[in-house]
């Protein structure tokens, strides 16, 4: 016992295995093809004929992306192979959709996503519900929504763009945030602080 309690005390007496060359070398032979393989994107002409009949687009410039987005683009392939005919007619025209809007409409849709990310999953999962209950509604109700919405957006925008106007006595300190009154709020009796009347 006296000996294994001195072989734990004693770190430097260990054998350290990595110090070996016969087990570096092992560790060469098993593990670095691995990690090269990783880093290797696949050559075109390796991806399944069902794979290259869906990125056919993206041939010329296949062999030069970085292996990362190969794998991405691949991994959508096989998403849309799962599809049926309706959901990739859906997709389509969604993409439709995102070609045709300008640069700045994407970047604002980009970064509202990255806003959405950020937020901690519990208020993820509130904006979720909402949304559901939003796309629960009747086309009609749906577009009366998205028309107020529009209006009190562009009333916002117009009075950050003119602050003279802005109502009196309501200052926003960032666009997009909720007002900040300027002048003091009636308070409650209770909480209100004792005069001298």
């Amino acid at each position: 016992m006296r000996w294994s309690l001195r072989w734990i005390n004693d770190s430097d007496k260990r054998p350290n295995i990595m110090k070996s060359p016969f087990w570096t070398l092992c560790f060469l032979i098993w593990f670095l093809p691995l990690a090269a393989q990783a880093q290797d994107g696949v050559a075109w002409d390796e991806l399944p004929a069902d794979l290259q009949g869906i990125l056919g687009p993206m041939q010329p410039q296949w062999d030069a992306l970085p292996p990362s987005r190969q794998e991405r683009l691949r991994n959508g392939a096989r998403r849309w192979q799962s599809l049926s005919p309706e959901q990739r007619g859906n997709v389509q025209q969604q993409f439709r959709g995102w070609v045709q809007r300008s640069p700045e409409q994407r970047e604002s849709i980009r970064n509202r996503f990255n806003r959405f990310q950020d937020l901690p999953p519990e208020r993820q999962r509130a904006v979720r519900n909402r949304f559901e209950q939003f796309r629960n509604l009747p086309a009609e109700r749906q577009q009366e929504l998205r028309r107020r919405f529009e209006e009190n957006r562009s009333r916002g925008q117009s009075r950050t763009q003119n602050p003279a106007q802005q109502r009196p006595g309501i200052q926003r300190n960032n666009p997009g945030t909720r007002p900040v009154p300027t002048r003091p709020q009636q308070q409650n009796r209770a909480t209100r602080p004792a005069t001298g009347r």
